[in-house]
Order: structure tokens, then sequence, then C-alpha cells
């Protein structure tokens, strides 16, 4: 299979890099083992104090591939696995447990899971160029698990806009919500990052570690519910004839007909 994740450590961060460029970046379910794995190995590096997110070419990520889900639901006759959404709310929860602080370094479009990471993080640095959205509804799909972590990171007005609107938001707009840490130049994304690593390296590692744990874990003890009943919110929006439409309408450049 085709190794879609780079690592690459410049102390004190590790950076991980979503490499799929002839997809948009979109994270396939290997992609999603491969990042785990790789959270998994910095997280064995003492030096490495806080690991940065990012994508090649301009893009963060573009979410899940269609083609590749149009493929499966023909395939399954509209009953598709759902290895691949459990495995993305495994991620996601491992992203939000990881013991160092995560920043996700937009340096393009955030687009469907591809928002869901970025939320992940704890910090989120975008380039000007960059967008965050969560277009699922005008698929005829639910983005579940981005719903939990909009609510999360925003609140319930900011998921229900986003989430029931399906529009994209500028770094600015996302920034004035509170879900931007930091909006820079494009070509500054990684070296804004990179600063950001260095002053959190500044503070005791283990504080930090119990900081993340009465964050994520204590004061969100709702959010692994949340999280779970979105997969499969996700997962049983994929079987219904909308869904069917809307990803066709999608990859034929058309509008969909929710007749």
């Amino acid at each position: 299979m085709k190794n879609i994740i780079g690592v690459r450590k410049d102390v004190p961060s590790g950076t991980i890099v979503i490499n799929n460029p002839s997809s948009g970046n979109a994270l396939t379910t290997f992609g999603m083992v491969q990042l785990r794995d790789a959270l998994g190995d910095l997280h064995q590096e003492k030096n490495v104090r806080a690991v940065i997110l990012t994508g090649s070419q301009r893009i963060f990520c573009s979410g899940t591939d269609l083609k590749q889900l149009q493929s499966d639901l023909d395939t399954e006759e509209m009953l598709p696995t759902h290895h691949d959404v459990e495995l993305l709310a495994e991620l996601l929860l491992v992203m939000l447990r990881f013991p160092k602080p995560i920043i996700a370094a937009l340096n393009g479009p955030a687009v469907g899971l591809g928002l869901a990471l970025a939320l992940a993080a704890d910090f989120i640095i975008a380039a000007e160029g960059a967008t965050l959205q969560s277009p699922e509804i005008h698929r005829g799909l639910v983005p579940g698990l981005t719903l939990g972590l909009l609510e999360f990171r925003g609140g319930g007005a900011i998921a229900a806009r986003f989430g029931l609107m399906g529009a994209a938001m500028t770094p600015a707009e996302a920034q004035q919500f509170g879900l931007v840490h930091d909006v820079v130049d494009d070509d500054l994304i990684w070296a804004r990052s990179q600063q950001l690593a260095v002053d959190l390296a500044q503070g005791s590692a283990q504080a930090q570690q119990m900081c993340k744990r009465l964050l994520n874990e204590t004061i969100a003890e709702r959010l692994e519910t949340t999280l779970t009943l979105g997969a499969a919110m996700v997962a049983a929006s994929r079987t219904t004839s909308h869904a069917t439409e809307g990803i066709n309408a999608y990859l034929e450049k058309r509008q969909p007909d929710w007749d």
C-alpha cells in the first residue's frame, strides 16, 4: 500500500505530513492507521515536545475520498463496512488523549474529516489561504464526528451553523469563533507552528499532560460518547438514498436532486 504519512523531527517538534496529493490529501483507511502509528512513534521520542500535523502541497486534508466511498457503496450494495468510520473515531480519541500538544498547521483546505482532525488538535495555526469546511450535508451525509468536535471547541451555535449549512469558514472567521489560534502568511505556516512548539517546550511536560487530561477527558467527559454516537450516525447516513445521490452529484459536478 502507498505510504501517505511522512514524519520528520525538528526538535522540539515532530512533524507529521499527510502526503496524498493526487486525492487532495484525502485520508484513506490505511492513512488513518499510519497516522495513529506515527503519533505512537513520536510519543516515544522524549525530545519531541509537540507534534505538528500538516499536509503537502498547500492542502491540509480534503476529507474522505468520495470516489472510493462511491465504489465501496456500490460493492457492498448500500451496506458498506464502517471500518473507516470506527478507525477515524479511534484516531480522534488518540489525538485528544495524546500526552503532548498537537498543532494543526492548516496550509490549505481542511474539509470534512480534515476539519475533524484539525479540531482534535490542541492548537490550529492557519495560513491565510486555508479554508475550514464540513460540507457533508450537501452530499447527503452526516458530519457526526466533526459536529461533536465543533460543539466542544466552539459551542452548539457554531456547530449548528456550519454543520447544517455546510458553509466554508475563512481562517479569520474561524479565529473570531475561537477555533483558530493564529492566522499567518501562507509561506510562514510551518515556521509559526514550530515557534509555538518552541514556546510550549518551555513549560513542564508533565503539567501539560495533566492539563490535556483535564481539558479533554474530565471537562469534556461527554465527548467520547458524542464521538461514538457521531460515528454511528455517519455510518447510518451512508446507507441512505440521499447519500448515493449526493455523492454521485458531487462527482458528476451537478446539483443533487433530493426528491
